[in-house]
């Protein structure tokens, strides 16, 4: 198991990102749920989960 921290590039919120080599997983994509920015798509090779730990800019949240 891999564990790093991720940084929403549009609004600031941090995630804790946790990636797991358990095939077969899906392919897709990880959108922050403040902005709708994307922060990863996915080739399927791991399974990905993602926990916010910061809370996002309210400035750079705002549309």
């Amino acid at each position: 198991m891999k564990k790093n921290d991720v940084t929403c590039s549009a609004c600031g919120a941090g995630f804790r990102r946790l990636e797991l080599a358990t095939p077969p997983a899906s392919q897709g994509e990880y959108r922050c749920p403040a902005c709708d920015e994307v922060v990863e798509r996915f080739d399927g090779q791991a399974f990905i989960a993602y926990r916010m730990t910061i809370q996002p800019s309210m400035k750079a949240a705002r549309p």
